[in-house]
């Protein structure tokens, strides 16, 4: 079995803190859909990078001819795996990413490549920070909760949703600017606007919609990698990162 280390677990800290202050960590998120097998789009932060650009690489089979006019890496989710996750592993680095998921994606592609042995010598950070903003920050994970009640009793949402990266982002816990605009964006929904129209017409004859929601979809995901990595400093008390003067 890989190595898990979850924020919350006192045990870990010294471990998360050391990897994190050597920049020995590779920062992960994946957007798709529920139904999907594998991503659309991943971004990530290298590891040993000290800056907090986000590079992306578009995975879905329809995007090519986007990402041949955006100048992003075009590929598939195995062979991003063999290329950029592998290594870290190799070097004993740190995957993070903001829940399992990510690590059981990463699992079915070495499984397939028959690298169990690869598996079972990552290293995977979990940085959900429910846990930590329960035990710790209690207050602010009440407001958090109490929040998404009143999503549900407006309308704003058909129902009760667990409590993700972007509402912790928002509270007074943390110092990072997350946009605002973004608060009820959906990466699985924007995927599937935009897949139909990337199947069937150039990227310049996509709708305005279209155009809009991949803008979104990449920016959401930027924040994503940015915000998680961010608070998980934080909440490490490494210190944020001063984003402004690291771009």
């Amino acid at each position: 079995m890989p190595t898990i280390l979850k924020l919350h677990e006192p045990e870990h800290y010294d471990v998360i803190r050391k990897m994190i202050q050597h920049d020995y960590v590779f920062w992960l998120d994946v957007e798709m859909r529920k139904a999907d097998d594998e991503p659309a789009l991943v971004g990530y932060i290298p590891l040993g990078s000290k800056l907090s650009r986000v590079h992306h690489v578009l995975l879905d089979p329809t995007m090519e001819a986007v990402a041949a006019m955006k100048r992003l890496p075009h590929t598939t989710w195995g062979l991003f795996v063999c290329l950029k996750i592998v290594p870290v592993i190799e070097a004993g680095g740190v995957v993070a990413a903001y829940s399992l998921h990510e690590l059981e994606l990463i699992k079915q592609v070495l499984l397939d490549l028959e690298r169990p042995d690869m598996f079972e010598r990552l290293i995977y950070l979990d940085c959900n920070a429910k846990e930590c903003f329960r035990k710790y920050l209690p207050q602010e994970y009440g407001r958090v909760r109490c929040r998404i009640r009143k999503e549900v009793t407006r309308g704003m949402i058909s129902r009760p949703r667990r409590a993700g990266l972007k509402d912790f982002l928002l509270t007074n816990a943390t110092s990072y600017s997350y946009p605002k605009y973004l608060r009820y964006f959906s990466p699985a929904e924007a995927i599937g606007y935009i897949r139909p129209q990337a199947e069937e017409r150039r990227p310049r004859r996509w709708t305005p919609g279209a155009k809009r929601r991949f803008s979104q979809l990449l920016t959401y995901n930027e924040n994503d990698v940015r915000g998680m990595r961010h608070l998980t400093r934080e909440l490490m008390q490494i210190g944020a990162m001063p984003e402004v003067q690291l771009n």
